[in-house]
């Protein structure tokens, strides 16, 4: 009996320690791997880690793209990216550059990128048309710009200045259609990404009318 009662107890602190941290389960090595294979990476490309946290991507990132690629890894607080330059240092990678953007812009340069990745950070944009316009004019003609978001969740906190898009989220269609109606085009959907239901993937492209821009 007193097994059975340690068994439910340590389930249920396993419980709140997830709910406890709603952005999300910490990344695989399958994730990896379909990320990955979505952003086409091989060695030699040049690829952004767009609103890159503490790092941890665009560690993953720069030692698949080897020495011959790189990686920017851009963040809006100067305090994260001094973080991200330490990570780095320590982990004697020299193929990264840490870039300050803002609320309106990636900060990335023109046409910098093969493949950039945007996880869990497109529904914080507090400006997303320009930050669109800013992905767009990074990117280099075919280049795939990798989306992997959530559906809204009520019962996350709300994002102070981001569009209200009925919880802490916002739907693939909506996704899709603000992207494709500001000069971009799906390549591919993945719904139910890395095994959650509520989270999808999807892969864009500059649209072939637009890749003269």
């Amino acid at each position: 009996m007193r097994l059975d009662c340690a068994c439910r107890l340590a389930a249920a602190v396993v419980l709140l320690l997830v709910l406890g941290n709603p952005s999300g389960a910490p990344a695989s090595a399958s994730e990896e791997e379909s990320l990955f294979a979505a952003l086409g990476l091989k060695p030699g490309l040049r690829v952004a880690d767009v609103g890159a946290g503490d790092g941890e991507w665009a560690e993953r990132l720069a030692r698949h793209v080897g020495d011959t690629g790189h990686v920017f890894a851009t963040e809006v607080d100067s305090k994260e990216l001094e973080k991200i330059r330490k990570r780095f240092k320590e982990a004697g990678l020299a193929n990264v550059t840490a870039v300050l953007g803002t609320q309106d812009e990636t900060g990335l340069p023109a046409a910098c990128c093969d493949a950039v990745l945007l996880r869990m950070v497109y529904h914080h944009f507090t400006e997303p048309a320009r930050m669109r316009a800013s992905l767009r004019d990074a990117l280099r003609p075919d280049a795939a710009l990798v989306i992997v978001d959530t559906k809204p969740q009520m019962n996350w906190r709300r994002l102070e200045g981001a569009p209200d898009r009925g919880g802490h989220g916002i739907r693939e269609d909506e996704l899709v259609r603000e992207m494709t109606g500001d000069g971009f085009e799906v390549v591919a959907r993945h719904p139910g990404w890395n095994g959650d239901a509520d989270r999808y993937c999807v892969v864009f492209r500059r649209a072939r009318f637009d890749a003269g821009r």
